[in-house]
């Protein structure tokens, strides 16, 4: 009897963990290890064509990173990177700052400063960075954001462009058409340089850093390349996502929509 009850112990014991593991919310943070690099591995395409399609927000995002070393910050720094986005309609979002001015067309983001961090630190408590685990849920993230724009006067609303873990290509177009950034939230990711695939032919070449870890960035654009032989057969077809990172040293770039990450989740922001 003695054994019977501390197997069926041991067994309830063992789906009450499954459970509660199960329930656990992800978090997100580059200090953390979103922002740690596996490897980089160097890719060459020999083609003889290739198809180049891209749409992207007129004058893409601000660059914003963490600069004043809060831990596992990659969520506040993307909210600001949005709040930057929107505040040059909306000039109360971020205090005593303009984030951009626009000649004939063309818009000039400001660059970083104090009162950007200041904004990056009060999403870190509206978000509840660190409260329970290293980083920033999802659900923290978008109530976190929608405080502090409420704060400010302003609404926000959230669509989905990321269900089951797959991107919904024509939402996440139609987002970039209407110049709406999406927030992305990753499980490892493919970077790739915003200067690579300047072949015209012959040979493609261009290295993917391969990032461990959850991360949150903003994309801003999706560029597709299609390259074809000889005879017009398909060789390799290349989606790319174009997002600030909020890192210092590689403040843009392409996620490769490979096998290597995943998109767990991501939201249209409208901030209105």
């Amino acid at each position: 009897m003695k054994s019977f009850l501390t197997v069926l112990l041991s067994a309830i014991f063992a789906i009450s963990l499954c459970v509660m593991q199960h329930n656990k919310e992800m978090t997100f943070a580059d200090g953390y290890n979103g922002a740690s690099l596996e490897n980089s591995e160097t890719v060459s395409i020999n083609f003889v064509r290739k198809e180049d399609n891209e749409i992207m927000i007129n004058g893409g995002m601000p660059e914003y990173s963490d600069k004043i070393d809060l831990a596992n910050s990659c969520a506040n720094v993307a909210g600001a990177i949005l709040l930057g986005y929107y505040d040059k309609t909306y000039d109360e979002l971020i205090e005593n700052f303009s984030a951009a001015r626009v000649i004939r067309d063309k818009i000039l983001y400001s660059k970083q400063t104090e009162a950007v961090d200041e904004v990056m630190a009060e999403l870190y408590t509206t978000m509840k960075t660190n409260v329970t685990e290293g980083g920033t849920t999802i659900g923290n993230f978008k109530a976190g954001l929608k405080e502090y724009v409420n704060g400010q006067g302003r609404n926000i609303s959230y669509s989905q462009v990321v269900s089951n873990q797959s991107l919904n290509f024509n939402t996440y177009e139609s987002a970039i058409a209407q110049e709406k950034p999406v927030v992305l939230f990753c499980s490892k990711y493919s970077l790739v340089s915003l200067q690579a695939f300047d072949a015209e032919y012959g040979t493609e070449q261009f290295v993917m850093q391969h990032y461990t870890g959850n991360h949150v960035v903003i994309g801003y654009g999706i560029r597709t390349i299609t390259y074809y032989d000889a005879a017009g057969r398909v060789l390799r077809q290349l989606d790319l996502l174009a997002v600030a990172t909020g890192y210092s040293f590689n403040p843009f770039g392409y996620i490769v929509l490979d096998d290597y990450g995943t998109l767990i989740d991501g939201y249209k922001v409208n901030i209105y």
